[in-house]
């Protein structure tokens, strides 16, 4: 607390401008003194003087003092009445024997007799070779071998719906029917047809090339040659656009109340045309109810014949191969025999397929490899040139030792 004798001695006049004058000449002892008890009732649970009784104390309701019968019962002076069981006890009756039976042991039976059950597997009886679909797995393994290898978390064989052998197309038998034929037939033709359509757009998508004509010429080659004149009507011009924008900021004048009241009121009137537009759109939309519906009838099957078309192309995509390489699966020709070369025996049948290359791109479709490109044959090494000489004239030999001695001349200059 603050003292009399410091209360009564002259304040003494500096300058408390800042925060550090004022913090250095001002006493601030009684607030921190206050701020410092608070924190110390805080700490011990508040002050107690504004507390309630039943916050301060309460009633103890614990068995301490409490005798209860247990209690009574375990104590030295009853034990008397307690049985002893060191006494036999006396049987009025004697009844049947209540001898244990021997368990019997169980007999050994055949592998053919065995069965899966579960008593017979606690009891170690039943067929580890078995065809059974819940035999018990050992787990009891021998600390010296390695552990079984087992898969990953993420480990999948494959992600396409795609059987490892699909069954081929019926048109591709040795003696197919007429539409089987004439399927593959037309599903060959639409696989060509495609091809030439995209060699088409490439060619067509193309850059023409470009003709330049003798006018074209000139004028690209007189580019800049008239600069200066064409600078000279530049800075005209902007000379007479800053005097229009001088003359039109010296027009510009206050506005008057007529023309004030005239905006204001096509402004009222531009808002009571756009309300009255706004009304007349609204009953027109209730007028034509029936055309929304029939609208809204529409949207809906539209929209129906998207998702039918999405789920069909998710369907489709289950069994397309995936992007795992930077190839593009282009699939396979389909394979297919003219008409004139059907036989109708094995003997004589034309077989245009190959079995690896049918294994290869179905192990590509299966997504177990990725797409691959087919290597063209290319030579690593760059060739050598060799003249020979013996295939040369005379006269062409002796020009080549000419060079060849004034080749060997400027060097030893040098």
């Amino acid at each position: 607390m603050v003292s009399t004798q410091q209360i009564l001695q002259k304040r003494k006049r500096v300058s408390k401008k800042n925060k550090k004058s004022w913090r250095k000449h001002t006493e601030i002892s009684d607030v921190e003194e206050f701020l410092q008890s608070r924190l110390r009732e805080e700490r011990t649970g508040g002050d107690p003087t504004a507390k309630e009784n039943k916050d301060l104390f309460y009633i103890d309701k614990s068995d301490i003092f409490q005798t209860t019968k247990t209690k009574l019962a375990s104590m030295k002076c009853h034990s008397e009445l307690q049985i002893d069981t060191r006494v036999a006890p006396v049987v009025g009756r004697i009844g049947p024997s209540k001898k244990k039976k021997k368990k019997k042991k169980a007999p050994l039976l055949a592998p053919d007799m065995i069965t899966s059950s579960s008593s017979e597997k606690k009891q170690g009886l039943y067929d580890i070779w078995g065809s059974q679909a819940n035999v018990a797995e050992d787990t009891k393994r021998d600390p010296c071998l390695p552990p079984p290898v087992q898969a990953r978390a993420g480990y999948k064989s494959s992600d396409t719906k795609l059987s490892a052998v699909e069954l081929p197309h019926p048109g591709t038998s040795y003696n197919p029917t007429f539409n089987d034929h004439q399927d593959l037939l037309k599903d060959a033709l639409e696989v060509e047809e495609k091809k030439e359509k995209a060699k088409l757009k490439a060619t067509r998508d193309a850059a023409p090339p470009i003709e330049i004509t003798e006018e074209d010429y000139i004028k690209e080659m007189s580019i800049g040659l008239n600069g200066a004149a064409s600078e000279e009507e530049a800075e005209e011009g902007a000379g007479d656009e800053a005097e229009d924008q001088v003359k039109s900021a010296v027009r510009r004048d206050r506005k008057t109340r007529a023309q004030r009241n005239r905006e204001k009121a096509e402004k009222l009137k531009a808002e009571e045309l756009a309300k009255a537009k706004l009304e007349k759109q609204h009953l027109h939309q209730m007028n034509r109810i029936k055309a929304i519906q029939k609208e809204i009838k529409r949207e809906e099957k539209e929209m129906s014949e998207q998702t039918a078309l999405r789920q069909a192309k998710s369907l489709e995509n289950e069994t397309k191969p995936g992007k795992y390489g930077p190839g593009k699966f282009l699939g396979d020709d389909p394979e297919f025999v003219l008409p004139e070369e059907v036989s109708s025996s094995l003997r004589q049948m034309v077989n245009p397929a190959n079995n690896v290359q049918e294994r290869f791109t179905s192990l590509q479709k299966r997504n177990l490899i990725e797409v691959r490109r087919k290597v063209a044959p290319h030579r690593k090494y760059k060739l050598k040139t060799v003249e020979k000489w013996r295939k040369k004239l005379p006269e062409e030999i002796d020009e080549l030792v000419k060079m060849k001695r004034k080749k060997k001349k400027i060097k030893v200059s040098e």
